[in-house]
């Protein structure tokens, strides 16, 4: 007995070790996760830009195996991008229902139904889905954006700059700019509250944006309601240092104030050094003409803008210039005005640098590329004369 208990229990011991390994075998073997052919012919066939065919893929896919999430959020994205929006919703519903969806797959599936509703219009559903992401550990970045487009979008400035500052440290710099316009926009609606509140959001503007020069027009556009010329100047000529530009809009303010000062002597030796410094600023060139006119008379002025456009010569300019002589002939001179003020009204006066978007009032936030800040005053220089002759469509 002893003998065959001597031979039985290497026996049991190999028996247990083989059973023990299959059983873990069994339990950790890495799952057979390939995904069929068939999607990848689906892909394939949408990195084509052949969405219609893709949809049968991915439909026949789901029709062998229903379980497939990645399947399901392909044929989602496709029914979006078709503006079936109805049909993403469904698709995206019916996977977040699924008890067997880990955290990732829930939090994918929640944020591409916050971009279906937002796609249909319904942003109030979108933005409930989107905070509800932001309450996880590691919430997803694009739930912060999408939220930071719909405040933009329903002009929830405070809770804009909310989010926009939520985003990665590394855009700092980037967000700053959007951050003051913000602000920007926010004092803008206080317009006819308090001033206190107003500089206090001009001030935040400042802040995040150095250069915010629409921070510096609102202000300089309180001290000059409140009669203090002498800061609004200051305000007003620190828009040079901050992007000389716009300085076009600062102009016919720092005009008001130098006159409201009585020191319009003062206004003329500043413009001359601006014109030195930026000798292609035709708006400095014809607001130092209107003062010479001022001061010394048509005449003056009309020498000077003579012997200006010969060597800086533009639309505006040559158009001034004809008003003020339009006296010397009463046939010649209101037709070529005609003609010039007809280019003066073709041309657009401001311009995005981001997109190309041109119009004739300033916009702030771009209407086409949706960039703030990004819009230019333009001015209208000898060169455009080919485009602004073509026929208007």
């Amino acid at each position: 007995m002893q003998t065959w208990l001597f031979f039985l229990l290497p026996i049991a011991a190999l028996s247990g070790w083989l059973m023990a390994r299959k059983h873990y075998k069994n339990k950790y073997q890495p799952q057979d996760n390939k995904l069929s052919p068939e999607y990848f012919s689906g892909l394939n066939y949408l990195l084509n830009e052949q969405p219609d065919k893709a949809i049968d893929v991915f439909i026949h896919l789901l029709e062998v195996n229903s379980e497939t999430v990645e399947t399901h959020l392909a044929l989602a994205n496709l029914f979006r991008r078709r503006g079936e929006t109805d049909r993403a919703i469904r698709i995206h519903q019916n996977l977040i229902a699924r008890p067997t969806l880990n955290s990732q797959q829930r939090s994918q599936a929640l944020l591409e139904l916050g971009l279906d509703y937002m796609k249909a219009g319904v942003l109030d559903r979108a933005e409930q889905l989107f905070l509800d992401l932001l309450q996880q550990a590691s919430p997803p970045e694009q739930a912060i954006k999408k939220l930071l487009r719909i405040y933009q979008q329903e002009k929830h400035w405070e809770k804009a700059i909310d989010m926009a500052k939520r985003l990665q440290p590394e855009q700092r710099k980037d967000i700053g700019i959007l951050i003051a316009q913000f602000y920007c926009e926010l004092a803008q609606q206080q317009i006819t509250s308090s001033a206190s509140s107003i500089r206090g959001y001009l001030k935040q503007a400042q802040h995040y944006d150095h250069n915010c020069v629409r921070a510096s027009l609102l202000e300089a556009n309180m001290q000059i309601t409140a009669g203090k010329y002498g800061k609004a100047l200051k305000t007003l000529q620190r828009i040079e240092r901050q992007n000389h530009r716009y300085l076009p809009e600062a102009l016919p303010k720092l005009l008001n104030c130098y006159q409201k000062m009585g020191n319009i002597d003062g206004f003329n030796s500043w413009l001359q050094q601006l014109v030195e410094r930026h000798p292609h600023m035709t708006s400095a060139r014809l607001m130092l003409t209107q003062v010479i006119q001022q001061q010394q008379g048509s005449q003056a002025a009309q020498e000077f803008l003579y012997q200006q456009l010969h060597t800086y010569p533009s639309i505006e300019g040559l158009h001034e210039l004809l008003l003020l002589g339009q006296g010397s002939n009463q046939s010649l001179i209101p037709l070529i005005t005609n003609i010039t003020n007809s280019l003066i009204d073709k041309g657009d006066r401001y311009s995005c640098q981001n997109c190309g978007f041109a119009g004739k009032a300033m916009h702030w936030h771009c209407p086409s590329c949706a960039n703030w800040g990004s819009i230019h005053p333009t001015e209208i220089h000898l060169s455009a004369l080919e485009k602004l002759l073509e026929p208007s469509s």
